[in-house]
């Protein structure tokens, strides 16, 4: 430490000798605070690039029709598989996406041999079905990249501030839509109503049953496969006979969370949507944060279905309406996943271990029982010690004696040292049941 010293001149020296003296102290404040939380923080980490066996089980690697490129770069929190099919490269954000595009992968297949039978062939030119497209043609191009992944979920344990003002964004009122925007945006989400009256969306998801995957897939490959062949079924008359016999892993888990899939699979598509819109109205949303969550683009209606029906056992519980604006700003697939997943478990956690007193939405959900235990549910593969992990450990509005992050994967090495010393528990590839 370096010692000032200063002499008295005078008069004339008094205003200068203070400022000087205000500035030592400010500096020395400035590095002290420096010191301390470079003390608490540590050496931060460079998200690595992993192996796959050491994040997924061995069955989601390797298969019949695909493999996983052995390396994964990670983000600090994602890890982000790629996915090798006969039929193009496919990209998974997270093992829970990676689960569900494994499990897409025969059933493409499937579709593909089932596009090329005699009777769909012959069906195709009686009844000008245009046909499915050529293998070739079916690739789909990683949009994301791991550096700077728009849509990632490490935006949930940035800065509350800058959360806070996303999800003001996300509840504003837009400017008034046109009455054809509004159709587009209807038919965007119910379906086109004149293939739904005939049951061509019927035929869609029946379709998805019998290859046990979710008819609301945003995967663009296997998407058209179920657009094309349910249509040509539906104006042929045609039944589809599918004879997938392989082991699916994770197949019946069309959503990540809990829901019962056969809602997804038996109700039609613009009964799903008014359920869930009944079921916010019930749980007392304001009008403006259901019509936002409900038009949100980033939440297929499987995941919405879901996240609607775990909100509905956690209606009596304060802080519902902070979780539903905060799905409201979700910005990608990834990030309604993930809130959809931290729902879960706090309603899970809710109806089997303890029930919660309160939701809290800061930046991300978290929950608090009734004993006091705050519980910060996190989605993700791989964490590491980055400055932004660094800043949620440290969040002096989350301080209390009892408070855990449940991870479905698991913290590195140093993560946990650092998270640990300041007095979180850490539970690793945390399932509830």
């Amino acid at each position: 430490m370096t010692w000032i010293y200063y002499t008295y001149e005078g008069p004339k020296r008094t205003l200068q000798s203070k400022l000087a003296v205000t500035c030592a102290i400010v500096f020395l404040a400035v590095n002290f605070v420096s010191i301390a939380f470079a003390q608490m923080t540590g050496t931060f980490e460079s998200p690595p690039i992993m192996k796959a066996q050491e994040l997924a089980p061995a069955t989601l690697l390797n298969g019949n029709g695909f493999h996983v490129d052995d390396d994964v770069p990670t983000d600090g929190l994602t890890a982000n598989y790629t996915i090798r099919t006969d039929l193009g490269p496919l990209q998974a954000h997270g093992l829970e996406m990676l689960r569900i595009r494994v499990a897409e992968v025969p059933a493409i297949v499937e579709l593909k041999n089932t596009s090329k039978t005699k009777v769909f062939a012959q069906s195709v030119v009686t009844n000008a079905v245009r046909p499915v497209a050529a293998a070739g043609q079916m690739i789909l191009n990683p949009v994301e990249t791991v550096k700077g992944l728009p849509g990632g979920v490490s935006r949930f344990f940035g800065r509350v501030g800058l959360g806070a003002q996303k999800i003001k964004e996300s509840v504003t009122e837009p400017e008034e839509a046109s009455a054809a925007e509004k159709s587009a945006e209807v038919g965007k989400r119910v379906g086109q109503t004149t293939r739904d009256v005939f049951g061509y969306e019927q035929e869609r998801r029946e379709l998805a049953k019998r290859l046990q995957v979710d008819p609301y897939t945003t995967n663009p490959i296997l998407s058209k496969q179920l657009d094309d062949i349910a249509l040509t079924a539906f104006r042929a008359h045609v039944g589809v006979t599918t004879t997938m016999a392989v082991f699916i892993p994770g197949s019946m888990a069309i959503t990540a969370t809990r829901i019962v899939s056969t809602w997804v699979w038996d109700t039609p598509e613009a009964d799903l949507i008014v359920m869930n819109q009944n079921k916010l109205e019930g749980s007392n949303v304001p009008a403006q944060q259901i019509e936002t969550f409900m038009r949100n683009p980033s939440f297929p209606l499987s995941v919405q279905t879901a996240f609607v029906e775990d909100l509905t056992h956690l209606r009596s519980v304060r802080g519902i309406l902070e979780v539903v604006t905060l799905a409201g700003s979700a910005e990608s697939e990834d990030q309604a996943r993930f809130l959809a997943d931290a729902l879960d478990v706090l309603a899970r956690y809710n109806d089997t271990q303890s029930p919660l007193a309160k939701i809290i939405v800061k930046g991300t959900i978290m929950g608090r029982d009734r004993a006091g235990l705050l519980i910060v549910p996190v989605e993700a593969d791989y964490v590491v010690w980055t400055k932004r992990a660094a800043y949620f450990a440290n969040r002096s509005d989350l301080a209390t004696p009892k408070r855990g992050i449940w991870l479905s994967g698991r913290m590195s090495p140093i993560a946990t040292k650092r998270f640990e010393s300041l007095g979180w528990v850490i539970k690793e590839n945390t399932q509830l049941q």
